[in-house]
């Protein structure tokens, strides 16, 4: 009751801007409620029937022949976010320690504002240059037949995925303390080992949030995707084959939700994969603002 008359007093104070506030908070949390209920609901048909003609673990995904394996699907979506996480968190994160430790001021006001405007650029984009220039050079590179695999998936979603990386982590990494950093140059360390010993670890929990939020915005992506992915309906042995076209959950919905008469199988099966990938952008977005609650309380230490 002490948390209802508070925030009732606080309405009070704000006046009218205070009212139409919460009825803009109701009104987005009403919506994202409706939305979630309305896919669960519609993908219950396919949950319900996992044996039958539905959702199955095959190494298949048919909609002609109601071949729908999940691990298809599943595989692809996690070979490309984790091959993406392997390029683009190395490269990210350096890029995070140069400009917010080594880059002076006038060039981070440079800088910074292109690497954002990089990470607002359409990913169709992105995909257009994978198909025109990275398919063709995995093709000659690898000497395959087909250039459009997990890896040059990977490799659009690992350039998509930079700029959040980044962004992220340079702020979080400018965040610490001063005072850290002066103590330890006191003591004699370099520039080197402060930002190893001393920056690094007390901004590591903002680093992995944005790192998870990274992956999120990853097995999300569709268009470019799309593009380079190949979209094959059968993975080849062993799974972990980069080289070979993939089928992600995105592209699977992209493609084949169009074409799915309404209340049939293959309708409620997409939506099914709309679910576990809406299950997916819940979990990545808890998991970092758990660790950015988690470095907030260490920055401020």
């Amino acid at each position: 009751m002490s948390h209802i008359r508070q925030l009732a007093s606080q309405l009070k104070a704000l006046g009218g801007a205070g009212l139409i506030t919460m009825i803009c908070a109701l009104l987005t949390v009403t919506i994202l409620a409706l939305l979630v209920l309305f896919t669960l609901g519609e993908s219950i048909p396919a949950f319900m029937n996992w044996t039958g003609a539905s959702l199955t673990w095959e190494n298949k995904w048919t909609a002609e022949q109601d071949k729908y394996g999940l691990y298809v699907l599943l595989t692809s979506s996690i070979m490309a976010s984790i091959g993406a996480l392997a390029i683009s968190v190395p490269i990210g994160i350096s890029a995070a320690i140069f400009i917010a430790e080594i880059l002076p001021n006038w060039a981070k006001d440079i800088i910074k504002p292109l690497i954002e405007l990089i990470g607002a650029m359409p990913s169709v984009l992105y995909g257009f240059i994978g198909l025109k220039v990275l398919v063709p050079l995995i093709q000659d590179l690898f000497d395959i037949y087909y250039g459009q695999t997990a890896l040059t998936a990977s490799i659009v979603l690992a350039i998509i995925v930079v700029p959040t990386i980044v962004s992220l982590s340079s702020e979080v990494i400018s965040a610490v303390p001063i005072e850290y950093k002066e103590a330890a140059l006191a003591l004699g360390a370099t520039k080197w080992q402060i930002i190893r010993h001393i920056v690094l670890p007390t901004a590591m929990p903002g680093i992995m949030a944005s790192v998870i939020l990274a992956f999120g915005r990853a097995i999300g992506e569709t268009v470019a995707v799309v593009m380079v992915a190949g979209c094959s309906t059968e993975l080849t042995k062993p799974f972990w084959n980069y080289l070979q076209p993939i089928y992600p959950m995105t592209a699977a919905i992209a493609l084949g939700f169009g074409e799915a008469e309404i209340g049939g199988t293959a309708y409620h099966v997409y939506f099914a994969v709309g679910t576990i990938l809406l299950a997916f952008a819940f979990l990545v977005n808890f998991l970092a603002n758990l660790l950015m609650k988690k470095g907030g309380v260490r920055l401020r230490l």
